[in-house]
């Protein structure tokens, strides 16, 4: 634009106009795609590979924890990419542009650092695992369970137990509570992949909260956000409210009263999960450590689990949020160990399996692209809706069979694996689960000494050929 005359200069200034009107308007940067879940990785190595492009946020937000000076964010579409230095402060938006859809105006914000793991909290819990049921996380998953769909969905909430009768008879009557509203608003369908997010986002962030001597709820300070990087914060967005249902419900002495039963079901998760031998059998198997391990569970939840890991200072902390343990008579003690290790184990094991695909993405997209082939499109399977995701649970359960071959007899194994194959072939829709298990038990029952390098390239080609031949 040529420069104005600085009599016009001054009348526009008089009239309290602003020069930039003039000038044109500079779009947005943009991004191609023609898939609906797309890839961001932070300072080129930390990645996320399920971001869901969806339009009508406006924005569609990604809150970014800073932990240098800048952070390096770059978007990854399965034809474009996109990359921005990103400071504590910044916000920085751009389109992403689906084939066939609305563009997505996609916003990034710069946070303040999200982990805070002192020396003296290292000391206290390196090496170290917890088992847990926290105060405010019971109240969320309280929340959930009176929900319209929580009453509903089993996934979401164990509605078999005398528990869940005490906790309805107790709370139904605040289900009109505003906090209710909020809810019953993010939580909306069974088996509902939007509403699944805002559960884990409920349920996950809660465990960053505590009572204080006010009865007022408070973010503990140690870890700000617990839930998944894609998700804002409920916990802090309702805490007024959520504060006013746990006066009101008198949710802290229902709690109180029960903890002699959340006691007992924290003893037996101890006796039913030796994690720290799981530590130990996945260090040596993958190579590399954790420093430490939380468990977290409500007697409220079915079967959604999930895990976070988190980092500062040179210490390394892995929670995982999980339902209680049980113990089934049909089975002996053994294998009810098996049955209830394998729901912490397939979590914990997420940890050391996701890393290391990383550095095989290029042959999983290729292989799984085709979920047709891997997944059966039913209640769940939708979540994972990425090659990667496919590729890591089929690796995170079979690697637990390893496990199991090492550290149970042969005859409880031979009454275990099929039924985990079962589960996750007709329950859980992995519809190759069996055939891959076998291939994979077969390679180390060969050699116990075998890499997981070695398996992993040995699985991508047996996974290759069966691909080729469906």
């Amino acid at each position: 634009m040529k420069s104005l005359p600085k009599y016009a200069l001054a009348l526009m200034l008089a009239a309290g106009t602003s020069v930039s009107y003039a000038q044109k308007v500079k779009e947005l940067p943009s991004i191609k795609s023609n898939v609906e879940t797309i890839t961001y990785v932070l300072n080129g190595t930390e990645r996320h590979t399920d971001w869901k492009i969806s339009p009508e946020q406006k924005p569609d937000r990604l809150p970014v924890e800073c932990k240098q000076k800048e952070t390096k964010v770059t978007f990854v579409t399965d034809v474009d990419s996109i990359t921005f230095n990103v400071k504590v402060g910044d916000t920085i938006q751009f389109y992403v542009l689906q084939k066939g859809k609305e563009k997505a105006l996609t916003e990034i914000v710069g946070l303040p650092k999200n982990v805070n793991f002192t020396k003296k909290y290292i000391r206290e819990h390196q090496g170290k695992f917890s088992v847990e049921v926290p105060e405010v996380h019971e109240l969320a998953n309280i929340l959930v369970a009176i929900s319209n769909i929580g009453q509903q969905d089993s996934n979401m909430v164990d509605m078999t137990t005398p528990y869940h009768k005490e906790v309805m008879a107790h709370f139904a009557p605040y289900k009109n509570h505003p906090i209710m509203d909020e809810v019953n608003r993010h939580i909306t369908k069974v088996f509902d992949n939007e509403s699944y997010w805002y559960y884990y986002a409920m349920k996950m962030n809660a465990c960053a909260y505590v009572f204080d001597k006010k009865g007022n709820i408070k973010n503990e300070g140690i870890i700000r956000k617990m839930g998944f990087s894609n998700q804002d914060d409920p916990i802090s967005a309702n805490l007024t409210l959520i504060e006013d249902f746990a006066k009101k419900s008198n949710f802290r002495e229902f709690y109180k009263q029960h903890q002699p039963y959340y006691n007992e079901l924290m003893q037996t998760y101890r006796t039913q999960n030796p994690i720290v031998q799981q530590q130990e059998w996945l260090e040596k198997m993958f190579g590399f450590k954790y420093g430490n391990y939380r468990v977290t569970f409500s007697p409220l939840v079915g079967g959604a689990h999930s895990t976070m890991g988190f980092e500062d200072n040179g210490f390394n902390q892995t929670v995982m949020f999980v339902k209680r343990a049980d113990l089934n008579p049909k089975y002996n003690e053994k294998v009810n160990e098996m049955r209830n290790t394998r729901v912490v184990f397939t979590e914990i094991d997420h940890n050391f399996v996701n890393p290391t695909s990383d550095k095989y993405t290029k042959q999983i997209n290729e292989i799984f692209a085709d979920r047709g082939k891997w997944v059966a499109e039913m209640n769940g399977t939708s979540a994972y809706s990425s090659p990667y995701n496919v590729f890591n649970e089929y690796m995170t359960w079979g690697i637990y069979s390893l496990y199991c071959l090492d550290k149970f007899s042969a005859e409880d194994n031979a009454t275990f694996i099929p039924i985990m194959e079962r589960q996750m072939e007709q329950r859980r829709g992995f519809i190759r689960f069996g055939d891959f298990n076998q291939k994979l038990i077969s390679l180390y029952k060969e050699n116990p000494q075998i890499s997981i390098d070695e398996l992993y390239t040995t699985m991508l080609d047996w996974s290759k050929d069966v691909q080729a031949k469906l």
